[in-house]
């Protein structure tokens, strides 16, 4: 059995966003990785006709994915400690996320994908980070 996971009290759960004409994605941006190549992941993202934001915030942007505030976020690369704790949210929230800790992932960072069920296939495939299958 999943632990609950809240928010004051209440219980937290990812989207239920089928269709990316209703989906927001939220990406992070590092400066490790040329902004013409985020430009280009947001043009694939906004081609499957979902809305793109960003809050300027990994740990913030995972935490709405658990709660059902986004459907997805997405960073390029991202640092262990800005991500994992939301990347644990977003799993027992009832999400889907990539296998962050691979290869170097603890130690020097590592794309970060965690999405809703129902957008997350689609969009790993359009992003190119593959997620987690256990």
């Amino acid at each position: 059995m999943r632990p609950s996971t809240s928010r004051n009290g209440a219980p937290i759960h990812v989207s239920e966003t089928q269709a990316f004409d209703r989906a927001f994605v939220e990406f992070g941006w590092s400066p490790r990785v040329p902004n013409q190549t985020y430009l280009d992941k947001v043009a694939l993202v906004l081609g499957l006709g979902a809305n793109v934001r960003r809050s300027g915030s990994g740990a913030l942007g995972l935490a709405y994915v658990a709660d059902g505030r986004s459907d997805a976020y997405a960073e390029l690369h991202i640092n262990a400690w800005d991500c994992l704790a939301g990347l644990l949210l977003v799993e027992e929230a009832g999400g889907r996320a990539n296998r962050f800790l691979d290869g170097a992932g603890l130690m020097e960072g590592n794309p970060v994908l965690a999405a809703a069920p129902g957008v997350a296939d689609a969009l790993s495939k359009a992003i190119g980070i593959p997620l987690d299958d256990s």
